[in-house]
């Protein structure tokens, strides 16, 4: 195609082009018109030679597959690395040469410019009055004489474009002449502009280039006046076509010489390519036949060592019949091995490492094949998990604790028979997967309990552990195994809070419960994020006068609606939130409380509720400091309320932050005191202010002898320790006069008021003293 081409371009169509180009253009502008044509065509049927060639048209258009030749390979080759390069070579040229003569007109626009502006100002002032002298003899047209240079033309115009001075032709002084609107321009540097004339019919882009012009103008606002120099184009272009022509001479003789060399190499590498093919025709056959084979000599490098590596490999090709039977023994090795391998792979992929027994993918297999089969009836999950086995890794460490899951999974697998299989799932979780029928099921959970009953010897120590068991049933639970496990997990955790070493089997209430409890903690999660609580506060009272209040929690979510702090509170404990729920009510008690006291009301301490969490962090101490520094309230108007429940886990560390809390001037008070871990010793150590008497022990006092007892005994110990008593939970007169007379401190609860809002506990500080008696 590329040759056709070439020969109808330097013929017909070198004819054609002048023809079409032979009257608007003359000179270098016509040969570089015509060689660019040529060179556009030969180019575009080179690239259409070479995709025809090399892309598989034939995969999408179903044609025959293309069959490119060695000679027309070679072709493409050279005449790609010769206009490539061309094309580079021209392209790096104009644009360097473009730059260039923007560059140096730029250059010389400016040098003529300030010269001209320093010569104008230097008689501006004397004279004046022939600034404007249109005459030729004028000062601006000397000067315009004395600064013009052949490349350019000067124009002095005012600042409503109206010429003064001027070198140009075709203008004269006092008429208006403004560039910018008879040219298309573009700005190519701060006072630089390129131009091109408006044309109202289509013309070639050649010739309107070689009209336009290079504009440098200058506004001089000392003078008020422009300066402008314009630079024909036409100049630079004839530089252009000169120098791709020059090119274009030197590249044609260029290929001609590369052409006759590659047809020289396409012929010698050919002949020799025939003849080797000619020798290797059949090869097989003649080497089986014994025929000698004349294998051809060549002068090309890489075909003789093709040759030799021919003859080579002829000669190896009995020796390759006898390894190839070495091949299929050593072949029939490595197959066995390879099984053994996959079984391998197959037993990691299904047994645990650590214990032997299968894994979570086998049970899920396991447990899906049953479900398929139809003779399967009812199938128990039992899931068991170990109670202590943190704290057992925790302390030992890990080894420890792996060897302990190996003596649990001993013991399990010694239950394994023929309707109950054994499961490692992870960590310290197993489940058996049994056929249920009769009383096997009873009699399995029975032996399972028994596992746990005696004791696991791990480095030297006897530990005895206990199992939280779940149970669910195939069908009545779930009819497919992520339901099951569901359910199986709910009981076990179910197990776990009624504190271990039981079965608990699957029932309804317990999945609403679990989806109760899932709600609440997603929503609790965004009330924490997004803000969703609210205070309430609750005055106690002496003698009906208001001598402190409680800051109490609410929350009211916009799906679940009002959820009791005696709901959402362990949630939170569970889950860690507790810490910044209590940092919230914290912050926020005391800032009311401080707002209130600088409103003028009554002055009285704000109780906040504090789960003992706290006092297993090192946070609450910079927390409380954090609070009284950002409220700005006293210290001895804050009463931080904790339960007995703090001193369960590492009292001396608790100690240590009720020590500091006091140092700090807070008040401490025990909540709930009688319903948990009641310690007198801790009265006795600890500097408490206050003790909470719970509401259970108030209750219809008047009417029980024995809680009337108790609670003056408390009375009169925790006075002689010198300890405020405050009352929770009255709700009657009687109830209130017995507690005033036993010597009760403080009353809390419905008699005097309910838990308010922040509007309805300023109404109740801002009250008079008669106005609070009840």
């Amino acid at each position: 195609m590329f040759y056709v081409d070439a020969l109808f371009w330097f013929t017909f169509g070198l004819i054609g082009v002048l023809f079409l180009n032979w009257k608007p253009l003359t000179g270098n502008a016509l040969y570089f018109k015509v060689s660019k044509d040529i060179i556009n065509g030969c180019f575009n049927v080179l690239m259409a030679d070479m995709l025809l060639a090399y892309v598989p048209f034939y995969k999408i258009l179903k044609v025959n597959k293309n069959n490119v030749s060695f000679h027309q390979f070679l072709s493409h080759i050279t005449f790609i690395s010769i206009l490539f390069p061309f094309f580079l070579n021209i392209a790096t040229n104009s644009t360097n040469v473009h730059d260039y003569i923007v560059k140096d007109s730029e250059r010389q626009a400016a040098n003529s410019v300030n010269r001209m502006e320093k010569s104008v100002v230097l008689w501006y002032k004397d004279d004046l009055h022939k600034l404007y002298d249109p005459s030729p003899a004028s000062r601006l047209n000397e000067t315009i004489k004395e600064n013009k240079e052949q490349e350019y033309d000067i124009i002095i115009t005012d600042f409503d474009h109206k010429v003064i001075a001027t070198s140009l032709h075709g203008i004269k002084v006092d008429q208006k002449y403004d560039w910018q609107q008879q040219y298309e321009w573009k700005k190519l540097s701060n006072n630089f502009y390129e131009a091109l004339p408006k044309e109202p019919t289509k013309v070639m882009p050649i010739m309107k280039w070689g009209l336009g012009i290079y504009v440098y103008s200058k506004k001089i606002d000392a003078l008020s006046m422009n300066m402008m120099i314009q630079f024909p184009i036409s100049r630079y272009q004839e530089k252009i076509y000169e120098n791709f022509l020059d090119q274009l001479k030197y590249s044609i003789l260029f290929a001609i010489l590369l052409v006759i060399l590659v047809q020289v190499v396409s012929r010698i590498f050919i002949n020799n390519l025939k003849q080797l093919t000619i020798a290797t025709t059949g090869l097989p056959q003649k080497l089986i036949n014994l025929e000698k084979v004349v294998w051809p000599q060549s002068y090309v490098a890489e075909l003789r060592l093709l040759t030799q590596n021919l003859k080579m490999m002829a000669e190896k090709i009995k020796e390759l019949f006898q390894e190839s039977n070495d091949m299929n023994r050593k072949l029939t090795e490595q197959t066995e091995k390879l099984k053994e391998s996959e079984d391998q792979l197959h037993h990691l992929a299904f047994f645990d490492v650590l214990t032997g027994l299968p894994n979570r993918l086998h049970f899920q297999a396991f447990v899906k094949n049953l479900i398929k089969n139809p003779s399967t009836k009812r199938v128990a999950i039992i899931f068991i998990d170990i109670n202590q086995f943190k704290q057992i890794n925790d302390t030992l460490g890990h080894d420890a604790g792996d060897a302990l899951l190996q003596l649990i999974a001993k013991k399990l697998r010694g239950l394994q028979n023929d309707h109950r299989e054994v499961f490692r799932l992870s960590g310290d979780e197993f489940v058996i997967v049994q056929n249920v029928g009769g009383d096997g099921l009873q009699h399995s959970l029975e032996q399972i309990l028994d596992a746990f009953s005696s004791s696991f010897p791990v480095q030297g120590h006897m530990f005895y552990v206990t199992a939280s068991i779940g149970v669910s049933i195939y069908p009545e639970d779930g009819k497919d195994l992520d339901t099951l496990v569901k359910c199986a997990d709910i009981a076990m955790y179910i197990s776990k809070e009624k504190g271990g070493n039981r079965v608990q089997f699957f029932n309804e209430s317990m999945r609403n419960k679990f989806h109760e409890h899932l709600l609440v903690e997603n929503a609790l999660r965004t009330a924490v994020d997004k803000g969703g609580f609210e205070l309430y506060y609750q005055p106690k009272t002496k003698m009906d006068k208001v001598t402190s209040m409680e800051a109490l929690l609410r929350w009211r979510d916009p799906q679940l609606g009002f959820v009791s702090p005696a709901t959402f509170i362990p949630i939170a404990e569970e889950i860690g939130l507790i810490l910044q729920i209590d940092e919230w009510s914290l912050l926020q008690a005391c800032r009311q409380n401080k707002k209130w006291q600088d409103e003028g009301l009554l002055q009285v301490p704000i109780s906040v509720n504090i789960s003992a969490k706290h006092f297993q962090q090192d946070s609450l101490i910079p927390l409380i400091k954090k609070a009284l520094d950002l409220s700005g309230m006293e210290s001895k108007y804050l009463k931080l309320e904790i339960t007995e429940s703090v001193f369960i886990k590492d009292p001396m560390q608790v100690a240590d932050v009720i020590y500091k809390l006091k140092k700090l001037g807070v008040h401490i008070s025990i909540d709930d005191f009688g319903t948990g871990y009641s310690s007198m010793y801790q009265l006795l150590q600890l500097p408490f202010d206050e003790i909470k008497i719970d509401r259970q022990f108030i209750t219809d006092i008047h009417q029980d002898e024995k809680k009337a007892l108790l609670v003056n005994s408390v009375l009169d110990i925790a006075h002689g320790l010198h300890l405020n008593v405050v009352a929770e939970g009255v709700e009657s007169v009687m109830e209130r006069d017995l507690l005033l007379q036993m010597g009760c401190d403080e009353i809390q609860g419905y008699l005097f008021s309910p838990p308010v809002n922040q509007e309805e506990m300023r109404k109740f500080l801002a009250k008079t003293d008669e106005e609070l008696v009840v």
